[in-house]
């Protein structure tokens, strides 16, 4: 689908939250997260408390409700009595500090006066103390992509929560040892316009962090979260995006939700539609259906209760992204806020063995006219009614337009509810710790990786291999190499480093690690004169066999001219019946890396007298 993405008003920021590569943020443990058997097993529940505004956020509110206990994975070397919250926070950790306050030099933001850490309530157990700690750092940066210039209001530091391990509607299992470990987060203003220009600028925050050689790489260090709105829309905070291609389908397909979610509030006033806080129970009406459904729902214990929506007759089957219905919007709010499995409506009617004889009886019993819609659910009763009470507020605000909430992101680039936004009513300051004044004298702007890449261009690299260099965890080796090394040609060294272990098991199915001794070692030996160029690469591959460098490099030793001229001799000797070429072939192979190519073929045919 095509859209005009500035006629619709599209506004998109984005959040980046990078994983510091230092301890944690307010103990000395490591930041290793783990999967392996834990040595402690604890068991917990959450309640929600009044943040500074005296009231309880209605996103840790509605978690609460849930009623779910919390089971936490803890180990002995790598999580400690803070992450159980037995004991109050040590210090914050300066080191991960400094990096934060890197990162927002480069970005141009001013570092606040005092950094107050405060704590941000979080009832979802992914937070032992029921709260997650977070401190802000610095003020208005910006940064200038190929999208124009994008402003960075905010950058913080904070707390990664805990890894959920499993879950029912019940209880939730989290391992601890991802609890507490220090990342940068990192906030743009709504300046980004379109789907296209979102991986523009997570590329470029990206680069902006890698570029301090401090920061975690690999899956799982690095989330992103979109907050997206469309003129006439609301809101929505999509979370938990870690792959940088699924930004864009995210937002594209969150605009388009938001646009269907638009036009459907606009037919909804249209036809003056209405929802009822008034609740029904149709348990009686259907306890002879012989719809599987009912009947195992009813045989069960459970209750069937209903309601009415006015006016919206034929809108609860509209299609708003692909494979997703306002129905199940509807029904995802009854699951999370009731544990219930979903729930029914009369667009899908008459379906799984309910007839439209019951469809009928149903419409009757609620009162329902010609362009109106019903929905139900079958669970215990108190479920049940807390179920079509979500419902009821869901189809409340699908009058209204697009529901501000927070989102997860699915690997497909659709999203499903999570909770309701969040407000101001969750933060209050950390008791446990001092402010902070930070002190930015003495931080220096580390080489951006872009102006890296350039510089190794100038160098003689290629483009494709000067951009993976200056990505790479080896470039500062790189770098020391080509200083020490001045005689070799960098690109040469490059193509060495990156690309020889990765060739070698592609080619022989054989892993070889290639130590800095071992660089040292060989690219020496090509300074000395002991090895050629060409045998670089064979050196590397004798040690994936199994060969000490040492040997390696005494196998490749050049040869002098005479050794040369008996090598030669003695394989024209052995195969003198062969055609030139052949013949070439044959002393290439035994010599190859001993000598240069040219100065054998030259021997063969001097010697061959052919």
């Amino acid at each position: 689908m095509q859209l005009d993405y500035k006629t619709l008003g599209v506004k998109i920021g984005l959040e980046i939250h990078q994983q510091i590569d230092s301890h944690k943020l307010f103990c000395s443990c490591p930041s290793s997260v783990r999967d392996d058997e834990p040595d402690v097993i604890v068991t917990r529940k959450l309640r929600a408390s009044a943040g500074e505004t005296g009231q309880i956020d209605v996103a840790a509110e509605y978690e609460m409700k849930k009623d779910r206990h919390f089971v936490y994975q803890a180990y002995n070397d790598s999580t400690c009595s803070v992450e159980l919250d037995e004991e109050p926070i040590h210090n914050l950790n300066e080191d991960a500090l400094m990096v934060v306050l890197q990162a927002a030099k480069v970005m141009g933001a001013n570092a606040v006066d005092s950094i107050q850490v405060m704590r941000k309530t979080v009832v979802d157990g992914s937070n032992t103390a029921g709260f997650q700690r977070t401190a802000l750092v610095a003020l208005n940066g910006h940064i200038e992509t190929s999208s124009g210039k994008i402003s960075i209001p905010t950058i913080c530091i904070e707390e990664e929560s805990a890894k959920i391990v499993d879950s029912s509607s019940g209880f939730v299992v989290y391992n601890l040892s991802r609890l507490g470990i220090a990342f940068i987060e990192i906030a743009t203003g709504p300046e980004i316009k379109s789907p296209e220009e979102v991986k523009d600028v997570a590329e470029h925050i990206g680069m902006v962090l890698r570029s301090t050689g401090r920061v975690k790489r690999g899956l799982g260090t690095i989330r992103q979260d979109l907050n997206i709105s469309i003129e006439g829309g609301a809101r929505v905070e999509i979370k938990g995006a870690q792959e940088l291609k699924l930004l864009q389908k995210l937002a594209e397909v969150e605009v388009i939700r938001q646009k269907n979610l638009v036009e459907v509030a606009s037919e909804l006033k249209k036809r003056k539609a209405e929802v009822s806080e008034k609740i029904v129970d149709i348990t009686a009406l259907l306890k002879d259906s012989s719809s599987e459904i009912i009947k195992e729902a009813i045989g069960a214990g459970s209750t069937i209760i209903a309601t009415r929506l006015k006016g919206f007759s034929g809108l609860i089957r509209k299609e708003l992204v692909p494979d997703t219905r306002l129905g199940k919007e509807f029904s995802a709010y009854a699951r999370i806020a009731a544990g219930v499995g979903g729930a029914i409506h009369s667009d899908e009617l008459p379906k799984h063995g309910i007839t439209e004889r019951e469809v009928a009886e149903i419409k009757e019993k609620l009162g329902c006219r010609e362009e109106d819609a019903f929905i139900f659910v079958a669970a215990e009763r108190e479920k049940a009614e807390s179920a079509i009470q979500a419902i009821i507020g869901r189809a409340a605000q699908a009058i209204v337009g697009v529901p501000g909430e927070v989102r997860k992101a699915n690997p497909d680039g659709t999203t499903s509810f999570l909770r309701p936004m969040p407000g101001s009513a969750r933060m209050y300051p950390e008791t446990d710790i001092n402010a902070i004044t930070p002190d930015t004298s003495g931080i220096e702007l580390p080489e951006l990786i872009t102006d890296k890449a350039e510089k190794y261009e100038k160098l003689g690299l290629s483009k494709v291999l000067a951009r993976q260099m200056s990505k790479s965890e080896e470039a500062e080796l790189f770098d020391a190499l080509v200083q020490r090394f001045k005689t070799i040609e960098p690109s040469f060294m490059a193509e060495t480093m990156l690309t020889t272990a990765k060739e070698i098991r592609t080619r022989y199915k054989l892993d070889v690690e290639i130590a800095v001794e071992d660089l040292e070692s060989v690219f020496g030996s090509m300074v000395s004169g002991r090895i050629s160029r060409d045998a670089v690469f064979e050196v590397f591959v004798e040690k994936a066999r199994g060969k000490s460098l040492k040997d390696a490099l005494e196998k490749y030793r050049l040869l002098s001219d005479d050794e040369l001229e008996g090598e030669v001799k003695s394989v024209i000797a052995a195969n003198k019946a062969l055609p030139l070429p052949v013949l070439i072939g044959k002393a290439m192979e035994k010599l190859r890396g001993r000598a240069e190519g040219k100065k054998i073929v030259e021997l063969v045919r001097m010697l061959g007298g052919r």
